[in-house]
């Protein structure tokens, strides 16, 4: 970012790992920073649900780059389907890693994405086999979106209900 100085303990980052063929992705807090590592505490994130619709073919090219090369702004890509998540706690090299700041309400949209289960609820909503279960996953979502609070996240979420045809 323009002079800042690097990361630094406190603010907030978006990193890419490798997993496998693909990626996953860690968004969290920087807690220290030794170098050119840094330990983060947050969250991980793993696109099982993408992964496996890009691996049977059924999923385009959009799809395909997000995996490759996942950043804050593409990666809703990856949280509208399911995903497997875990608590990150460790150090991370900026030199093996790329590692992208990001602000406080991009984190808490990202992190409230996550812990308000919207990856589930909106693979839900797009891949029920049978219209009755579409819209009883509708109904959950438009529920869940009804009680948020958090102004970033309620905008974020409904931005993307519309673009899906969900509402």
């Amino acid at each position: 970012m323009f002079g800042k100085g690097g990361i630094k303990p406190g603010e907030f980052v978006f990193i890419v790992q490798k997993d496998g063929e693909y990626n996953k992705i860690v968004i969290g807090r920087i807690q220290a920073v030794n170098g050119s590592k840094m330990h983060v505490a947050g969250t991980q994130v793993r696109p099982s649900g993408l992964i496996k619709r890009v691996g049977a073919g059924s999923a385009g090219d959009r799809s395909r780059q997000v995996l490759s090369s996942p950043d804050p702004n593409n990666c809703i890509f990856m949280l509208i389907d399911r995903v497997e998540t875990a608590p990150f706690n460790g150090e991370v090299d900026q030199a093996q890693e790329r590692v992208i700041w990001i602000n406080e309400s991009r984190y808490l949209v990202l992190d409230g994405w996550v812990k308000e289960n919207f990856p589930e609820i909106f693979a839900a909503a797009l891949t029920s086999p049978t219209e009755e279960d579409r819209q009883q996953a509708k109904a959950v979502l438009r529920e869940k979106m009804g009680s948020l609070y958090e102004r970033d996240l309620k905008e974020h979420v409904y931005a993307v209900a519309r673009s899906a045809r969900l509402l």
